[in-house]
């Protein structure tokens, strides 16, 4: 296992949210600590993830922050997660928060601290209005939209760093470049998509779609739909957009090597830490099986070095002779294990996404080799220019033209830059 490339996934409340989102996967998690409400990490549990996590890894570490609504602990429990990281932090440790909300609670408080730490929020958002507010209401049925946008705006205020992730349902599968359109018409241009699929309220039986729930979308519409967006995203050939999955695959074709979790060869890459400091192996595995121990009784490094841990990480490796004949199988390994266990099925089964992703890589394979290729064609020019411009500085006397172009003296233009 590489600790280098390791990160945790925190649930400081657990699953607890202002909102009651009828397709939110997380929600019926509570039914895990039903010996309380009202679910929020201690500062001892706290301290002890951070000091575990932070001893394990030498330079770069990254915590996410999800739940739930993690905004609910309030401003001062992650002034602490903030003290924490500091206190337990190494000499040369690069520190990374990423922060998932619903942005309900956002205000010039909690934008003023995520820039001041540089935490990257990511703001969950599914389109225009009558998109978003079909299944993000409030407990008490009231939409979230305009407060959510609210929010945006108090991020972009403050300069703080924002993603956006919307669920691809069946309100909005039909609307890729409307989506598209919509995000990068407001300024909002990184986003991810994330296809909903999950079991329906009846009872299990192996193999029948028909288990998939109303607001989940087929393996044809999101086939359809990732088209539709690559198109728009392409535009003329050059994207400016950042879209996940189309970014990785991107860094994929271009040998950098493949970065999304769903399309790794094996799974442990990170562990959920809940509230009580239990563990679990994913965040689409907390359940009883896939508990892996509490870190206020075992350390972190126990716990992420144990045999049933190791199990969960090669699991994703089983895979039918579907698969391995297929001739997609070193991009996307067999996707994520949720989508082929999610109605029922055993992990070997192929992903329920299966023909959307075929669907999608037959479309865009040769424009990705174009744009991997036409990508590292201008990283190479870049670099040639920035060599020669630096070589070329070597040779300038202090009172000589700017190489900028600029007009002035280089002493009173870039030299002082490159000092």
């Amino acid at each position: 296992m590489n600790l280098e490339s390791f990160s945790v996934l925190v649930k400081p409340a657990s699953a607890d949210c202002n909102l009651s989102c009828a397709y939110c996967f997380y929600r019926p998690k509570s039914a895990l600590y039903p010996e309380t409400s009202r679910h929020r990490m201690s500062d001892e549990v706290l301290a002890k993830m951070i000091s575990d996590y932070m001893s394990l890894v030498s330079r770069h570490v990254s915590f996410g922050w999800q739940g739930g609504e993690p905004l609910l602990m309030g401003l001062d429990f992650f002034k602490k997660v903030v003290y924490y990281q500091q206190l337990y932090g190494r000499p040369g440790q690069i520190v990374a928060n990423g922060f998932q909300t619903n942005a309900t609670l956002i205000d010039d408080d909690w934008a003023r601290l995520f820039k001041n730490y540089n935490f990257l929020v990511g703001v969950s958002l599914d389109g225009p209005a009558d998109i978003h507010d079909y299944y993000r209401l409030n407990s008490a049925g009231q939409p979230s939209y305009d407060r959510v946008m609210k929010s945006i705006d108090t991020l972009k205020r403050h300069r703080v760093e924002f993603n956006i992730l919307t669920l691809v349902n069946n309100r909005n599968v039909s609307q890729a470049k409307e989506l598209y359109d919509f995000f990068v018409g407001r300024g909002m241009r990184y986003l991810q998509f994330i296809p909903c699929i999950e079991q329906g309220p009846i009872t299990k039986q192996k193999g029948h779609e028909s288990l998939a729930a109303d607001f989940s979308i087929t393996p044809e519409q999101y086939g359809k739909f990732l088209c539709d967006l690559f198109d728009a995203w392409m535009g003329d050939g050059m994207p400016s957009t950042y879209i996940r999955l189309f970014d990785a695959l991107l860094m994929y074709y271009a040998g950098v090597g493949q970065s999304l979790c769903q399309f790794q060869e094996k799974c442990g890459s990170y562990v959920v830490v809940e509230y009580n400091g239990d563990i679990y192996a994913c965040d689409f595995f907390v359940e009883p099986e896939w508990f892996l121990g509490n870190l206020m009784a075992t350390s972190l490094e126990q716990i992420i070095r144990s045999g049933k841990y190791a199990e969960f990480s090669n699991n994703k490796s089983r895979h039918t002779q579907i698969c391995q004949e297929c001739c997609w199988l070193s991009v996307c390994h067999g996707g994520c294990p949720k989508h082929r266990t999610v109605l029922g099925n055993d992990v070997e089964y192929p992903s329920y996404f299966c023909p959307a992703y075929k669907t999608f890589f037959e479309y865009s394979h040769q424009r990705f080799i174009d744009l991997s290729r036409r990508v590292l064609e201008k990283q190479r020019n870049n670099s040639i220019k920035s060599k020669e411009t630096s070589e070329s500085r070597k040779k300038v006397g202090r009172n000589d033209p700017c190489p900028c172009g600029s007009g002035k003296k280089y002493k009173r233009c870039c030299m002082g830059r490159e000092t």
